[in-house]
């Protein structure tokens, strides 16, 4: 059982009566994963689905050379898995542990019964779907960029709108990527990806402050783009 001020740190149960909180403490469990841990691999049974309460997590696919492609990273508050209620029999990706993280579990079924009587809960994990397929759709755009310059410019303003904070028209990515990172989701290799990075530096596009990047020009990035 897990206790109700842990489900509260989740903000699709945030709001969440205490007779319902629970009802899904009763279905919930808590693990930790230390850096590297492999919480679950592609094509592995789907079944349950994930909350993190702390930590990072990259969700990435691996192609048969051996490349890796991220998706997404995802951080407190954030849910993965959820195609398991939605009838996903396997994963279609793979989640590592970037940063030591603590997940909360529920079995994919208990949830589906919970959220049958529950339909507001539903609701905002359908939202958080709807909003992933939306940004895939605009990541497949992005693949048919021709230039590695566009693809790492609409990574960043990617990034920058999921992580970033304006301040006086610059945008702080507040979570900071290694540029071997940035190489997995633009799509290319890290050699390639630094002097993207520098280029883009030389036009006063980006910077760097304390190993994290800022946005100085998000005009410039779109430019690039279209």
């Amino acid at each position: 059982m897990v206790e109700a001020k842990i489900l509260k740190k989740i903000p699709a149960f945030s709001k969440l009566s205490e007779k319902q909180m629970k009802q899904l403490s009763k279905i919930s469990s808590v693990e930790s994963f230390a850096k590297g841990d492999i919480i679950f691999s592609e094509e592995s049974a789907g079944q349950i689905l994930f909350f993190v309460i702390s930590g990072r997590i990259k969700i990435y696919k691996s192609t048969p050379t051996g490349q890796v492609k991220t998706l997404t990273y995802l951080n407190k508050g954030d849910i993965f898995g959820e195609m398991a209620i939605f009838g996903g029999r396997s994963r279609s990706a793979t989640a590592r542990v970037m940063e030591a993280c603590r997940i909360l579990f529920i079995k994919a079924n208990d949830f589906k019964k919970f959220a049958v009587k529950n339909v507001d809960v539903l609701l905002k994990i359908i939202g958080t779907l709807s909003a992933r397929l939306k940004r895939a759709d605009e990541e497949i755009k992005s693949l048919a960029y021709n230039s590695v310059l566009a693809r790492c410019s609409f990574v960043l303003l990617d990034l920058a709108g999921q992580y970033g904070v304006n301040r006086d028209g610059r945008i702080f990515i507040q979570l900071p990527f290694t540029h071997a990172e940035l190489a997995s989701y633009v799509g290319t290799s890290r050699e390639v990806i630094s002097r993207m990075i520098t280029k883009l530096k030389d036009l006063k596009y980006i910077e760097f402050q304390k190993g994290k990047i800022v946005i100085l020009n998000p005009s410039g990035l779109r430019q690039i783009i279209y």
